[in-house]
């Protein structure tokens, strides 16, 4: 028997390569894609806040939005209230770039449920969000540590 977790590796790892072929042709990786999608979905945000949020190093997640910004896909600005925080807005190109990419992996997604019915795809997503409860709570536990 295939156990649980191998299996759910396996996945991430071919989800990562998709993910890689998706964002390739737009000229993004992804952490850039995690920070517009944070940006795009709650606003501004400093790059140490984008970083906890997509599990990267502060120095990366800087290094992504200093390209993005390059692109014209974010604004960084100081914090009014306190000029040792930065804060990234997505621009009008990084959304329009942004749902570009969504749907593209709205396709893959839609691609690889089109053989279940809507109870599986509900059990499906009810099993994935235990896991990522659990391997969370784990998470945070290690880190109070």
């Amino acid at each position: 028997m295939t156990r649980p977790y191998y299996l759910i590796y396996q996945l991430t790892f071919l989800i990562g390569h998709n993910l890689d072929r998706v964002l390739r042709p737009m000229g993004l990786t992804r952490a850039q894609l995690g920070a517009l999608a944070h940006l795009a979905r709650e606003g501004d945000m400093s790059a140490a806040d984008l970083a906890r949020k997509n599990h990267i190093t502060a120095q990366s997640m800087g290094a992504a939005l200093m390209q993005l910004a390059e692109q014209g896909l974010v604004v960084r600005r100081v914090r009014k209230d306190n000029a040792r925080v930065i804060d990234t807005s997505i621009t009008d190109k990084g959304r329009l770039l942004y749902a570009k990419v969504r749907e593209k992996l709205r396709e893959t997604e839609n691609r690889l449920i089109e053989d279940l019915d809507d109870a599986d795809v509900e059990h499906l997503v009810t099993l994935l969000q235990h896991f990522h409860k659990k391997l969370h709570a784990d998470q945070m536990a290690a880190r109070d540590r």
